[in-house]
């Protein structure tokens, strides 16, 4: 006969649930770029010149990190 015990389907459960979390972006989704929002015009010129001089493979570090991959 099998035995239906909770200690066999919560942990599995609490897995799942921790996996769907760490699966969607924290922000939602609203990173557009890897550089932090900044509010001072001058820190924002700054991470936007770095933005336009990074390399590719920054390029796709950030990308992954923003969970923006295509």
């Amino acid at each position: 006969m099998i035995e239906f015990k909770p200690r066999y389907f919560l942990p599995p459960a609490i897995a799942l649930t921790v996996l769907a979390m760490l699966h969607a972006p924290a922000d939602g989704g609203r990173a557009g770029a890897c550089a932090a929002q900044m509010r001072d015009p001058g820190i924002r010129a700054s991470f936007a010149s770095f933005q336009r001089t990074q390399s590719a493979t920054a390029a796709k570090i950030c990308a992954i990190a923003s969970n923006t991959l295509p």
